[in-house]
This record gives structure tokens, C-alpha cells and sequence, in this order.
């Protein structure tokens, strides 16, 4: 067809189009590497390709990565940081106009926004990666994979890590009866900065388990200390002058530092 003075030609994009996109499997999986993926595909797809898991996978403790989480985290810190230099400000106000000595609750509250300032973002998804397994195609159980993405199966593990405001942060080997409170204990106990009611377990997955005593955790097996657990004691906040932002910057610090010690596992 020739073309005449006037005319429109209109190149249309084929539907749905999209460039190459990727994801990345690392770890014990039996073929691990970058593996091309279709616009819709799922994880089980995927790791269906790559062969699934060695016998040595720890599958409980699978790292799930997303870019643009990454991104939403860094923006939630980024907010975090914002309102605790803030509370900071309204706090050496108070002290000035009152008089009150409120060096120790400025020095906790520096020291947070130390660590905030340090905080990387990960990007974690928490994932049952057996769930998926098991639903392969199935929409409701599985994941749809983005560009991008990659998923860290860890070998597997036999410990259990203590932090926060314990005398020791330590690790140590899982060992079948033993509750929150004894891992604790073997890490030389609670600080008198602790915050006792506020003790929390985060699973090897990334899922957060909260609960005030130890019997709590005893229930069922399922909801007892496992491998590759970490037990986080966290600052007790309310016996300064506690502001707004503290608490929930307490918990984005440990459990950032959780995700983080994860991914540079691999």
C-alpha cells in the first residue's frame, strides 16, 4: 500500500506485551540461577523448573525478596525517621520549659534514630514455601512472580538466636523442650531495660509470633520455639517518657536486623 500526503499509519504494540523479565533462585534448590518467567507465572511454576529443593533445604526458613517492597519499606523507615527526630525536637522543648532531666530518655531515643538511620530495607515476603509447593497453578496458594524477584532456601538449620536486651545476644542449638524463657536465660537474662510484656518470636519465615509468657508458646508444638527461630527482647520504652513513635521503631529495628542477617546468609 503506497502512502499519500495526509495519511496515518498506526503501529499498534502487541497485547499484554512486555520485555524479558526474570526472577532468581538461589540456595538449596537443584538447579538454582535465573530463570526466564511469562507474564502471570507463579513460584511453584518456577521451582518446578528448576527441580525443587535439595534434601537439605530448610524450606521453613525460605527468603522471599520483592523490589518494590524493598521500596515500601525504605519509604515506612524514611517516615519513621522523620517522626522520631520530631518527637526528639518536642522532647528537648519539654526539658527546656519544664526543667525535668530527660537525658536518658534523649540518649535512648539518639540512639534509636542511630539505628533507624542504619537500617537497610530487605524487601520480605513472608512466605510459606511447603504451601506453595503443594498448589502448584493454584492461584489462591501460590505466588505470582514479579521482575525481579528472588527466593533464598537456606540449608537447613539447627539454632535458636537471642536479641535485643538480653546481658548476651547470643545463638544457640536447638534442643527439643526448651521454651522462650530458658533461651533467654542462657543468654544471661533480661536487662533491667527490657520490656518483659513485649517479647516476641520472629519464625524462621519471617511471620512474628507475639505472646506475654513463655506457657503461651507451650500451647501446642506448633506455636512452640522451633529451629532457626530469634527471640527479641525489646527495649522497654514506657519507663522513660515514651513517645509516639518509639515502640513501633523499636520492632522495624530488630525485625529489619532479622531479615537482614537472612538475606546476607546466602
Amino acid at each position: 500500500l503506497a502512502l499519500e500526503p495526509h495519511d496515518y499509519l498506526n503501529v499498534r504494540e502487541i497485547p499484554e506485551w512486555a520485555g524479558q523479565q526474570s526472577v532468581e533462585l538461589d540456595g538449596e534448590v537443584r538447579f538454582p540461577g535465573k530463570y526466564p518467567i511469562r507474564r502471570g507465572e507463579t513460584l511453584g511454576s518456577v521451582l518446578e523448573r528448576a527441580g525443587g529443593l535439595t534434601d537439605l533445604a530448610f524450606a521453613e526458613g525460605s527468603v522471599f525478596v520483592r523490589e518494590d517492597l524493598k521500596e515500601r519499606e525504605r519509604q515506612q523507615v524514611g517516615q519513621l525517621t522523620q517522626r522520631l527526630e520530631s518527637d526528639l525536637a518536642t522532647l528537648a522543648l519539654q526539658a527546656r520549659d519544664s526543667g525535668k532531666d530527660v537525658s536518658e530518655s534523649f540518649s535512648v531515643g539518639q540512639a534509636l534514630l542511630n539505628q533507624l538511620r542504619a537500617t537497610e530495607p530487605t524487601g520480605r515476603l513472608v512466605i510459606d514455601i511447603n504451601r506453595v509447593l503443594g498448589a502448584v497453578g493454584d492461584p489462591e496458594k501460590d505466588i505470582t512472580l514479579k521482575d525481579g524477584d528472588q527466593l533464598l532456601i537456606p540449608p537447613r538449620t539447627h539454632d535458636v538466636t537471642v536479641i535485643g536486651e538480653v546481658q548476651y545476644e547470643s545463638s544457640h542449638i536447638y534442643l527439643d523442650g526448651l521454651d522462650r524463657d530458658d533461651y533467654i536465660g542462657r543468654s544471661g537474662g533480661l536487662t533491667k531495660k527490657a520490656d518483659r510484656g513485649r517479647i516476641y518470636v520472629v519464625r524462621a519465615n519471617g511471620e512474628v509470633v507475639i505472646g506475654e509468657r513463655s506457657a503461651w508458646f507451650r500451647k501446642t508444638q506448633s506455636r512452640g520455639i522451633r529451629p532457626g527461630d530469634t527471640i527479641v527482647v525489646p527495649l522497654d520504652t514506657d519507663r522513660l517518657q515514651p513517645l509516639t513513635a518509639w515502640t513501633g521503631v523499636t520492632q522495624i529495628i530488630y525485625q529489619l536486623a532479622v531479615a537482614v542477617a537472612a538475606v546476607n546468609s546466602f
